[in-house]
């Protein structure tokens, strides 16, 4: 027979376990749906409840797991953006015996191919960045000036450009790695084609390189 202490100890262990999990899994369904709700239709278009029926939840269990919708629109970007860092980060440790020039070109090759696999990403930022909001200074304050003051010294040191000249580039490398995939439905209808198919993210990769990266 089983020790019946043991058995009475484990169950409430095994109630947690299960009520961590499925808050867990609620989170995420949450954070799931913010993160393509907000991108696809703006913070102003989406309620409370369209985020809760799209991530297939009860009512309030937004409120309970994020507060309100503020707090799962940050935890989404941070989500998206974090995804986007870790794996640059990663990749980055690979690149520390390369020249400068050739670091610049792994970058742009990256943002190609972050945005093939999440044109979300790029749509949340288009969708906050045509105005002044809370949003928007939190995304730059949080994940953009970090990020483009160290590529700014790069492409500085890289390409010679001055503050003025890059702001420039940046807009055009950000746009010009990203847009393809947002405007992927059009892209199909216009020209037949899917851009984010394996050989296409490749050609777009390459060509932006050589557009971006002065002949070293």
């Amino acid at each position: 027979m089983p020790d019946t202490e043991t058995v009475t100890s484990d169950a409430p262990t095994k109630r947690t376990r299960r009520t961590q999990e499925r808050a867990e899994l609620t989170r995420a369904k949450l954070l799931d749906a913010g993160i393509l709700l907000f991108s696809e239709r703006g913070f102003d278009a989406v309620s409370v409840r369209d985020l809760e029926t799209a991530a297939g939840v009860k009512r309030n269990l937004l409120s309970y797991h994020f507060n309100d919708k503020d707090t799962l629109w940050k935890a989404s970007a941070d989500a998206i953006v974090g995804l986007m860092s870790t794996e640059f980060s990663e990749r980055m440790t690979i690149m520390k015996e390369v020249s400068g020039r050739e670091t610049l070109a792994f970058i742009v090759r990256f943002y190609v191919y972050f945005h093939a696999r999440h044109p979300e990403l790029s749509r949340l930022m288009s969708r906050e960045a045509t105005r002044h909001s809370w949003r928007t200074q939190y995304l730059i304050d949080t994940h953009i000036r970090p990020s483009t003051m160290a590529m700014e010294k790069l492409v500085y040191e890289i390409q010679g450009l001055d503050r003025k000249a890059f702001i420039h580039w940046y807009y055009i490398m950000i746009s010009s790695t990203s847009t393809i995939f947002s405007f992927a439905a059009e892209c199909e209808d216009l020209f037949g084609v899917d851009p984010c198919e394996e050989s296409m993210v490749e050609a777009h990769a390459e060509m932006l390189v050589s557009m971006l990266l002065e002949a070293g």
